[in-house]
């Protein structure tokens, strides 16, 4: 004789004060403080637990990276990719700069890209070129060589910290060009010292 299994999802007392994990078996309070919890779909007054224990998941997904490292650094290279995760990256650059910084927060170093945009667009203001923001993937695999058209932090003047007055977002050329500068290069900079602090005076 078949057996016939019902289809019908076997009740469970979500106001039950206990929880089983169903990797460790171990017992625990119904809190988000032991199980992760998401809204329920038919009911948003609901939380619906997992069924392991928020240990439990964690250790799986440690073991998950630890498996899987070449994809898990791939993964972080495409999210540096971005906008955001590139510009998170150059910020962290700047907090801990040697030189100071003189930003409150991430969202008022970000915006000075922003009104940098308004202007050059994602140019860069020295060469004209456009800016990229590539982490070195390839063909799904990681190159660390450096792009020359990546978009960089810069300092306008170097004796000063990192501030709205004194940084401009260039592309990497630029910066690594600083030691054999050329004269259309010197002249814009001149005028972009002119332009934020009202002199043309190098101190």
């Amino acid at each position: 004789m078949t057996e016939i299994i019902s289809l019908k999802k076997k009740f469970v007392n979500s106001t039950l004060i206990n929880k089983t994990c169903k990797i460790c078996r171990k017992e625990y309070p119904r809190t988000q403080e032991f199980f992760y919890a998401r809204k329920s779909h038919s009911r948003n007054d609901i939380l619906v637990y997992d069924k392991m224990c928020i240990r439990c998941d964690n250790e799986r997904s440690l073991e998950w990276k630890r498996k899987n490292k070449e994809y898990v650094k791939l993964d972080a290279y495409r999210y540096k990719s971005t906008e955001k995760g590139y510009f998170k990256e150059l910020w962290q650059g700047v907090k801990k700069s040697k030189h100071g910084c003189e930003f409150k927060n991430y969202e008022e170093f970000f915006n000075c890209w922003k009104e940098q945009q308004k202007i050059y667009g994602i140019k860069c203001p020295y060469l004209g070129i456009e800016m990229t923001k590539i982490k070195g993937i390839n063909k799904g695999e990681i190159k660390k060589k450096t792009t020359e058209t990546n978009i960089s932090k810069d300092r306008i003047l170097s004796s000063r910290p990192y501030s709205k007055e004194n940084i401009m977002f260039v592309s990497w050329r630029v910066n690594s060009m600083k030691g054999n500068i050329s004269p259309k290069i010197a002249k814009q900079y001149l005028q972009f010292v002119k332009e934020r602090f009202g002199t043309d005076e190098i101190f």
